[in-house]
């Protein structure tokens, strides 16, 4: 049925046309020089969630080196395998203690180590702990011994260790033999099969204490999924602790140093800052288990673990001198971000009473003059034992993360005085919580000079919305948008999010009066363990790839303006072309239970479906949910997301559906999709979504990515159980109204999907347009240059496109969408040129020689 039926939308599709925009005029009015763009628009934000760090850029291979990956957080217990606050505390922000518990992931004593041949007894000691800060060991029993196959331990690394021919490895351990073992220990890199491709011996002599071991190993062959293995030759007990394998080639070959590829696909960027460490990191999940910069400097063997809320201890390997460094080689400027006593709202918001926060300060403080200090300072003088006697470039720090509201700003206003008042170079940029800068913060503090608007979105509101920072009230501070990206109705990720991306990033920068800096997140995302739906560089033990929205952002960085001209982009409509919204219907709901009655269709007056001449609901197809079929009444008895049934064998193109609903149970109330192109794809209103508060026009893809393609709308009331409610739905060639009591709730069209900015680059007098068509169908342009400017009828094109709106970047194919570049020989100031189908372009018109 569903391939027919498909066949039967695609040949109806054909047959119809309607008004759609596939000319424009962009005029560019270089008479008005506009802002300026800061050099800063552009930066990362680096957070430890989904390996991004440890098993990602951090470039150690050995997973729980120093065996500490068991503990449970501070500020917490663990009851019936989940992590719960302990004792229990108020939320900063409810003024009790919240329900939030997470699940815990470890299930054995020393994750990512195993045994293999017999001979081998693993435990944990606490007796002869290496250093304080990491107090366990692995007690090696070695209890029985066959030479053929000796008994080893085995590190998997972070699922799999890359193994590259001809390449080397940094090996060290340390042993402690004080309980009696002596004879030699193999090591040895070997494929996933066992087969050996470098190893070394160390002989371990006479009882002594802790020894550090260490060799350089070269492989002889490759392996993409490789594994570290320790084979014992004798039997004994050995405690190991702390035990390394890095690539010798390292970003800038430094020891302890990131992964090459990882770090060149960050340095590619060319951030003007990177923003460090957090995001939810900064928080924890208690305030007990927030990252302290102190615990990640000096010997790696004297740093604390931090445990981050996304799931995973950190070694902090790449820890805050670390984070400096990094910035340094990649001549950006450093974003610090501190705990404010207080943890993350979204797990169990536990705090710092008001009255302790002189020592949080005091640490903000420390960090500060440990990245910038002088060397006869207390924290310089230990950076310069640290390797590094100059300043690191820190130039802003960040007050919490995503903190927000009056008792938020009461602290930071404490923070901001003592910052500012010994360090005013610094920039101090202030949290705002998740989404725009509100008043309920901002008009509680003292004194801003940056304010931090965090913006996740679907994939169309870049375009609903081009003029979003256009309304903002300016103030006497800057802008910085510390976290955006288009990660709703995308998938993981594709073309048509880096075209939503790249409009949103120019709607910043023709703001460049307001918005001083932006950063995208998340930055990276190991395969094996994704916490967030939408990333911008992916990898695993082996590999790497950027997405087409990293092309997209490096592309509008590269060929930034020093200031913007104003530009008008004016869509004028031609004829022939599909209607947007011919397909099936359906019925739906999401953790509500409704009923259904009266579905009418009418099309062209003619009423074309009727459920009254179907009393068997035998057009109707259940997908998801349980469907009961009572008499007139389709009704959905079960809660969840998703439940969906579809009228089979039907294709409307522009029609009026009415119906009758009635909400029985459940938090939200009906869902009614149109243009159903199968079981898993169609638009939808959904009527008292957000706990029957809203109402909302929806995209479904792939059977349960939801995304909002209209701006909500509040109802004036919650939707009422067990009453019933005239819907009806005018699906137009162009525009869909829905109406609940006969009453215009909403309406949606498809948003404008060509959009332009300009302006000039003074070091070479180019005329710089971006533009980018996010339609389907290539954009023919009038361009107009409007004023004095003359230039070359010779210009460079650089486009980023691709073949339909889900095309991406792969492991297979890492760089099939790529900027591409092109020349055309009849620009000047007024000419016509083709945007492009799904494209984001720059244009570079020269000065006339």
């Amino acid at each position: 049925m569903k391939q027919g039926y498909l066949a039967a939308i695609g040949l109806l599709m054909g047959c119809y046309h309607t008004m759609a925009q596939s000319r424009a005029d962009i005029h560019v009015n270089t008479t008005v020089k506009g802002a300026t763009v800061p050099a800063t628009l552009h930066g990362i934000f680096f957070e430890e969630i989904s390996h991004a760090g440890e098993g990602g850029l951090y470039a150690e291979m050995v997973q729980n080196r120093g065996f500490e990956d068991h503990v449970i957080p501070a500020g917490t217990r663990l009851e019936n395998g989940w992590l719960q606050p302990f004792p229990a505390k108020p939320h900063f922000m409810l003024g009790q203690p919240s329900d939030w518990k997470m699940e815990w992931p470890v299930h054995s004593q020393w994750p990512a180590w195993h045994v293999e041949n017999k001979g081998l007894q693993l435990s944990l000691a606490t007796d002869h702990p290496l250093h304080p800060a990491t107090p366990h060991a692995l007690q090696v029993d070695i209890t029985a011994m066959d030479t053929r196959n000796y008994p080893s331990l085995v590190n998997e690394g972070f699922w799999g260790m890359k193994i590259t021919q001809g390449e080397s490895y940094r090996l060290s351990l340390f042993a402690d033999n004080v309980k009696g073992y002596t004879g030699k220990v193999t090591i040895s890199l070997q494929s996933a099969t066992g087969k050996v491709l470098a190893d070394t011996t160390f002989s371990i002599t006479s009882p002594a204490s802790w020894q550090q071991y260490a060799a350089v190993l070269t492989a002889k062959e490759s392996d993409p999924a490789g594994k570290l293995v320790l084979s014992f030759h004798n039997k004994g007990t050995l405690l190991l602790d702390m035990v390394s394998l890095f690539p010798v080639h390292t970003f800038r070959n430094r020891p302890n140093g990131m992964r090459n590829d990882l770090a060149t696909l960050i340095a590619r960027m060319k951030p003007a800052f990177v923003r460090w460490p957090g995001g939810c990191y900064v928080e924890g999940i208690t305030v007990e288990s927030a990252p302290d910069w102190k615990n990640t400097i000096g010997p790696l063997e004297q740093r604390v673990p931090t445990y981050s809320p996304w799931g995973y201890w950190s070694s902090n390997g790449f820890g805050y001198h670390e984070y400096l460094q990094f910035c340094e080689d990649i001549n950006a400027a450093a974003l610090y971000v501190f705990n404010v006593g207080i943890s993350c709202e979204y797990r169990s918001g536990t705090f710092l009473p008001e009255d302790s926060l002189a020592p949080v300060i005091q640490n903000a403080l420390d960090a500060i003059e440990y990245a910038i200090g002088p060397v006869t300072s207390r924290w310089g003088k230990v950076r310069a034992a640290n390797g590094h006697p100059a300043p690191f470039p820190l130039k802003y720090v960040e007050v919490g993360n995503e903190q927000h509201g009056p008792a938020y700003a009461k602290r930071y206003n404490k923070f901001y005085d003592a910052l500012h008042a010994r360090y005013p170079q610094i920039g101090i940029i202030a949290s705002m919580g998740i989404g725009d800068v509100n008043r309920h913060t901002l008009d509680s503090m003292q004194h801003t000079d940056i304010v931090d608007e965090h913006a996740y979105k679907d994939a169309g509101w870049s375009l609903r919305n081009f003029d979003h920072f256009d309304r903002y009230k300016r103030g006497n501070w800057k802008m910085y948008v510390g976290e955006y990206a288009t990660n709703a109705g995308v998938g993981s990720g594709n073309l048509q999010a880096a075209l939503s991306d790249a409009v949103y990033v120019m709607s910043m920068e023709k703001n460049a009066d307001l918005v001083n800096m932006s950063s995208y997140a998340p930055l990276l995302v190991n395969e094996h363990d994704v916490d967030w739906p939408v990333n911008l560089i992916h990898f695993d033990a082996a590999n790497s790839f950027a997405r087409i929205s990293y092309y997209a952002l490096n592309l509008l960085n590269d060929h930034k303006a020093s200031y913007n001209y104003p530009v008008t982009t004016t869509l004028q409509p031609e004829m022939l072309v599909k209607p947007r919204f011919s397909g099936g219907i359906g019925l739906a709901t999401w953790d509500t239970e409704a009923d259904y009655k009266d579905i009418v269709v009418v099309e062209n007056k003619d009423t074309v479906y009727n459920s009254g001449k179907d009393p068997q609901w035998i057009d109707w197809l259940p997908v998801r949910g349980q469907w009961k079929k009572s008499g007139s009444i389709l009704g959905q008895t079960a809660e969840g997301p998703q439940q969906l049934a579809i009228l089979k064998d039907h294709h409307f193109n522009a029609y009026t559906l009415t119906l009758k609903a009635r909400k029985t149970s459940g938090v939200n109330a009906f869902i009614i999709p149109f243009a159903v192109k199968d079981t898993n794809t169609c638009l939808r209103a959904h009527i008292g979504s957000w706990l029957n508060s809203h109402a909302v026009f929806e995209s479904l893809t792939n059977g349960e990515e939801v995304a909002g393609i209209s701006n909500p709308v509040r109802l004036k009331a919650p939707l009422e159980k067990d009453r019933w409610y005239n819907i009806r739905l005018e699906v137009g060639a162009e525009e869909v109204k829905c109406y609940v009591a006969d009453t215009l709730l909403m309406t949606y069209r498809e948003p404008q999907k060509l959009f332009a900015i300009a302006g000039k680059e003074e070091s070479t007098g180019d005329i710089i347009l971006k533009i980018v068509n996010a339609s389907e169908s290539p954009v023919s342009t009038d361009i107009h240059l409007d004023g004095k400017e003359t230039v070359s009828s010779v210009a460079k094109v650089i486009t980023l496109t691709g073949d339909r709106p889900g095309a991406e970047n792969s492991f297979a194919t890492p760089t099939a969408y790529v900027p591409q570049s092109s020349t055309i020989t009849n620009a000047g100031t007024n000419f016509t040129w083709t945007a492009p189908a799904l494209s984001v372009n720059i244009i570079r018109l020269k000065p006339r020689g």
